[in-house]
């Protein structure tokens, strides 16, 4: 028969990274994650879409969300009064395929309504849907980052993600989380 020899010192590491694992695992701060990981249903007469809150968000369906906006998230809720970003989800019905065609009408909408408004490109994919992104902004007054999703034919309506910030653009902390929801969005059968 060999002889195993194991020292104390291994021992005692091995069982303390397995006590801090199991620590970590049944944490409530871990806990709070795994919940943010469960998708959100944004559900409407002819519509059902999934959305998941990117960490640190919480998202709101409520308090600012109404006919206009479905869902509304604040990274507190003391950023929407403090000027800090806020991101919006919108479902709403569509006639056709021309997405593209919808933003160049809203565009449209937002330069007769705010003189100066300019729009830039942006890059902004979704995993499945084609997306169709841009920067509104008037320079020290407001930047949005609005991406359009058409979930294609089988579905008759479109999501608009939008991130709203006062005065400043975004941070790539920002930007990373807003890339993150619209990654995030499902739209369900």
């Amino acid at each position: 028969m060999g002889l195993l020899i194991v020292r104390p010192s291994e021992v005692i590491m091995k069982l303390i990274r397995l006590i801090t694992f199991l620590l970590l695992l049944t944490s409530p701060a871990l806990a709070a994650t795994a919940d943010k990981q469960e998708p959100l249903l944004i559900q409407g007469d002819l519509f059902t879409v999934s959305v998941r809150e990117p960490a640190g968000w919480s998202a709101d369906s409520t308090g600012q969300a109404s006919e206009r906006v479905n869902l509304v998230l604040y990274r507190d809720k003391r950023d929407a009064a403090g000027g800090r970003p806020t991101m919006r989800v919108l479902v709403s019905n569509k006639t056709d395929e021309k997405t593209e065609e919808d933003l160049i009408y809203d565009m449209e909408s937002y330069r007769k309504k705010f003189p100066g408004v300019q729009f830039k490109d942006i890059v902004m994919k979704h995993p499945e849907y084609r997306a169709f992104p841009r920067l509104f902004y008037v320079e020290g007054g407001f930047y949005e980052y609005v991406t359009y999703l058409n979930p294609g034919k089988g579905y008759r309506y479109l999501i608009a993600i939008s991130m709203n910030l006062q005065k400043t653009e975004a941070t790539s902390e920002d930007l990373q989380a807003y890339t993150a929801l619209v990654a995030s969005i499902k739209a369900l059968k």
